[in-house]
């Protein structure tokens, strides 16, 4: 057990407060310390879960204690990518932004009151992501924020947002998400999706890299 995954495990068995957590996880450099030294261990990396999402950033969870608890995510954006789906979450989340700006817009969805179709998206263990039409509605943006290098922020698993890159590559995020508590989520997606989108996951030496790289952007 690494002295991040207990510290942690007893942080959100006290706490309520995931936001605060996060911050102390990036800025107490226990992160930085933990990529560093997980690229260095390949038994530790074989079973790491990364690969790049179907809106264009790496996807890297890092510490979970296991099923429908919290986990430990960074989120990588090296290069230009398409705008990203407008989507909520299966669980409550506290982000940090390590590096890079985002520019995050939520939404409020009317169902049944407009054209745009929705989806519901879930993903199997196998990691291929599914979308099956859910209708349609008409979605509105209730707000627009610029979240740069050193904010945190929460939020909701209800809450319909967007987050893209805004100002240069990489963008990096930590993100401390809860517990599972929907088996799906609803999707916008911001251009035509295919009924089934399969991941393809890192190899070892691959994720080694991608962490030493990372690790050398966050802030010791």
């Amino acid at each position: 057990m690494t002295e991040l995954f207990a510290f942690i495990r007893d942080a959100m068995s006290r706490s309520h407060d995931p936001e605060k957590i996060i911050v102390a996880v990036c800025e107490n450099g226990w992160l930085r310390d933990h990529l560093m030294t997980a690229a260095k261990d390949r038994a530790l990396l074989s079973d790491t879960l990364c690969y790049r999402h179907p809106n264009g950033f790496y996807k890297m969870k890092l510490l979970s204690p296991g099923v429908d608890s919290w986990a430990l995510r960074v989120h990588v954006w090296d290069r230009p990518v398409p705008q990203s789906d407008v989507h909520d979450h299966r669980w409550d989340f506290a982000s940090y932004i390590v590096s890079g700006e985002l520019l995050e817009a939520q939404f409020a969805l009317d169902r049944d009151a407009g054209s745009t179709p929705l989806f519901e998206l879930a993903k199997n263990t196998s990691g291929q992501y599914r979308y099956t039409p859910d209708g349609v509605g008409r979605i509105r943006e209730t707000s627009r924020t610029r979240r740069a290098a050193g904010e945190s922020y929460t939020l909701d698993h209800r809450v319909l947002h967007r987050a893209d890159p805004s100002a240069g590559y990489p963008v990096i995020t930590a993100v401390l998400q809860g517990r599972d508590l929907t088996r799906t989520t609803t999707v916008v997606p911001a251009a035509e999706r295919a009924e089934s989108t399969t991941v393809t996951r890192l190899g070892t030496d691959d994720i080694a890299r991608l962490f030493e790289w990372v690790a050398e952007r966050l802030v010791a």
